[in-house]
């Protein structure tokens, strides 16, 4: 009697649903399908149209139609839409407003623009269940009206936020503040793991902490905070203060009448120039009051500093730390990490697709 050879049961690999994420700002939009883990699966991107903000919406809906239908989302469905937009969220209603940068060529201003609700439709109209593989198409009449799964939609910086949250500098910290410091100055709050707009999305406007002692004429536009920290003061700051540094190279630039920019200041500053040091310094002095109201505020487990200027912080962290504590509750100060920003340039990306994760309670 011939013998029986058991028949062995291969497990079929677990197939996990990915979410897509994207961001737009003025020039480009870069979209992303993303696992569980913060891994970029795939990415597509596109520059920004320039003409009108339905097609600005139609290019959105391109991208997340084209990564959809992507190789390399393979089985997986498509759990979620997470989008990190250049200017404020109604929280109430979810419609974007985004004010036009002097001298852009890309996108158009904004204002209550309907983004999630225009999206739908256009992906409603496409004749494509995103949400199911290109390899499982059933008719619409086996779905739900719908064709695409939840959206989620926040500011840029509180997308930044949750990637820095998720898979960066403050990893597994739920209350996070993210400062973006560069040409702008504005803050991403994470508050128990979700993005904390405010009454009318206008929470993070950070630029507008009242740091100073007397009110300048420089603070009308965007705040205090703003015109003492941002690219813009630096070569102010410079000018106003050349006059007691000889031998400083800088000074001798602003001595011929030269205006220098932030590139210059910074790279002086990393040479040991007497007024570039000065100079970033007293812009450090001036954030660090600026996260200690945040610490003071918000109790945060982290404050994150990025952004152009920001970013080139970094090996002065410890002068922004200790005017931030100087200042700061000091409970909340000793419970609050100040760090910089490590997700890199995908951050944005990777912090929408982290705000569509949790949407779907995941």
């Amino acid at each position: 009697m011939p013998l029986k050879v058991p028949t062995l049961r291969t497990q079929k690999p677990e197939i996990k649903p990915l979410v897509i994420g994207i961001e737009f700002n003025q020039t480009k939009i870069t979209a992303a399908l993303v696992d569980d883990q913060a891994r970029i699966v795939a990415e597509r991107q596109i520059e920004t149209p320039q003409r009108t903000t339905r097609a600005t919406i139609n290019a959105i809906a391109e991208l997340v139609l084209e990564l959809a239908s992507a190789s390399e989302r393979g089985k997986s469905p498509i759990a979620a839409i997470g989008l990190a937009v250049p200017g404020i969220v109604d929280p109430q209603t979810a419609r974007v407003s985004i004010a036009e940068m002097p001298g852009s060529l890309g996108l158009k201003s904004w204002t209550r623009v309907p983004l999630t609700e225009t999206l739908e439709e256009i992906l409603d109209e496409s004749g494509h269940d995103i949400r199911t593989p290109v390899t499982e198409k059933r008719a619409r009449a086996g779905h739900s009206t719908s064709a695409h799964p939840v959206i989620a939609v926040a500011s840029g910086a509180a997308a930044i936020a949750a990637a820095e949250s998720w898979h960066g500098a403050a990893r597994g910290k739920n209350n996070v503040v993210y400062l973006s410091v560069g040409s702008e100055i504005e803050a991403g709050i994470l508050a128990d793991g979700r993005a904390f707009a405010g009454a009318s999305g206008f929470a993070g406007a950070a630029g507008w902490l009242a740091v100073g002692q007397d009110f300048k004429h420089e603070y009308e536009a965007g705040g205090c905070l703003s015109a003492e920290t941002t690219l813009n003061s630096l070569a102010r700051r410079a000018i106003e203060e050349s006059g007691g540094y000889d031998g400083s190279m800088l000074g001798a630039l602003v001595q011929t009448g030269a205006h220098p920019d932030s590139a210059t200041i910074i790279r002086a500053a990393r040479g040991g120039d007497k007024l570039a040091v000065k100079v970033i310094s007293d812009t450090c002095r001036w954030l660090g009051r600026g996260v200690a109201n945040l610490i003071s505020i918000l109790n945060p487990e982290a404050v994150i500093i990025g952004g152009r200027f920001g970013s080139s912080l970094k090996p002065y962290l410890d002068e922004i730390r200790e005017e931030a504590r100087q200042w700061a509750a000091p409970d909340a100060a000793k419970e609050c990490r100040i760090l910089s920003a490590t997700v890199g340039e995908k951050a944005g990306v990777i912090g929408a697709a982290r705000l569509a994760w949790l949407k779907t309670g995941k």
